[in-house]
């Protein structure tokens, strides 16, 4: 008999840790929406890709999604909404309107690539560095997201 109760309770307590790591891993699952939200800077959406293409003729480096036939066109990514609108005040500069879209990435090897590039862009000071940046951000977007 007292096998038999000392069987139940470590029962009992391994039943309590494990019933707690998954509940912590389960919270942790729920709350990755809030630790991968990012920024996309959205020169537009179009209805076809000739007029996107014409929208973009001077511009160097986009990203062009197709998604319900229609052609998103994005200029920038970041983590941080003031990163975000600091890219958008230089393509600003140059007359090119862009708006800041909300969004979640789950690819997490891109996400922490992306945190990194944002820590240079908030020190970048010079047009030329956050431009820089920025084509980095997007060309390892299109090559990790993307087209992986």
């Amino acid at each position: 008999m007292k096998n038999f109760l000392i069987g139940v309770v470590i029962a009992i307590i391994l039943g309590l840790f494990s019933g707690n790591f998954l509940y912590k891993q389960y919270e942790k699952e729920q709350n990755i929406t809030d630790d991968y939200n990012s920024y996309l800077l959205q020169l537009g959406v179009f209805n076809s890709k000739e007029e996107a293409k014409k929208k973009i003729a001077n511009i160097s480096n986009y990203t062009m999604i197709k998604n319900d036939d229609k052609y998103y066109v994005y200029l920038g990514i970041s983590t941080k909404k003031d990163n975000a609108k600091k890219v958008a005040n230089v393509f600003l500069d140059e007359d090119i309107d862009v708006s800041i879209k909300k969004t979640v990435i789950d690819n997490v090897e891109f996400m922490s690539n992306l945190e990194q590039f944002d820590i240079l862009l908030e020190n970048a000071t010079s047009k030329e560095d956050i431009m820089s940046i920025n084509d980095v951000i997007l060309s390892s977007y299109e090559e990790m997201v993307l087209y992986n």
